[in-house]
C-alpha cells in the first residue's frame, strides 16, 4: 500500500516502521504500533461525527484517519491469518464510500481519491484472490485517472 507518507512514527524517538516488511521492528515498536489502532479508531468515530454535521470541514481529515487506521489493520491481519478477507472487506469498502462521498461534495479532491481507495481496495482484493473483483477496483480507478 502507498501509505507510508501518511503514516506517523509509533514512537516520537523512532521513525514510522516500514510497510510491507518487519525488518527492524523491535517488539515494543510493532506493538506500540498496532495499539495506535485504537486511538485512530477513536478519532475516527470523533471525525465520523463531525463530518455528519459538516462534511466540507471534516470529511478530508476522517478519509484520511481512516486510511490509517485500515492500513494498520491489514498489518495487523496479515500476519494473524490467511482469512484476511473477513476482518478487512468492510474497512476497504468503507475507505472507498468516504472518498466517493468527499470527492462528490469538495471538487478541490477531484477522482484522486476515491482513485487511490479503489486501487488499495484492489490490491486486497488480489491479496485474498478475488481476481474479477479487484480487477474492475483496478479498472474504475484508472477510468477515473484519466
Amino acid at each position: 500500500m502507498s501509505g507510508r507518507a501518511d503514516e506517523q512514527p509509533a514512537s516520537p524517538r523512532e521513525p514510522a516502521p516500514a510497510f510491507g516488511s518487519d525488518l527492524g521492528w523491535s517488539p515494543d515498536l510493532r506493538q506500540a504500533y498496532f495499539d495506535g489502532r485504537t486511538a485512530l479508531e477513536h478519532e475516527a468515530a470523533a471525525l465520523a461525527s463531525l463530518a455528519r454535521t459538516d462534511p466540507r470541514r471534516h470529511l478530508a481529515e476522517l478519509v484520511a484517519v481512516h486510511r490509517r487506521l485500515t492500513i494498520r489493520s491489514a498489518r495487523y491481519w496479515w500476519a494473524r491469518t490467511y482469512l484476511i478477507m473477513e476482518p478487512l472487506r468492510p474497512p476497504f469498502d468503507e475507505g472507498v464510500t468516504l472518498a466517493r462521498r468527499l470527492a462528490e461534495l469538495d471538487k478541490d479532491h477531484g477522482s484522486a481519491m476515491p482513485a487511490r481507495a479503489l486501487t488499495d481496495r484492489s490490491t486486497l482484493r488480489v491479496a485474498g484472490q478475488c481476481y474479477a473483483e479487484a480487477l474492475a477496483d483496478f479498472q474504475e480507478a484508472a477510468d477515473l485517472l484519466r
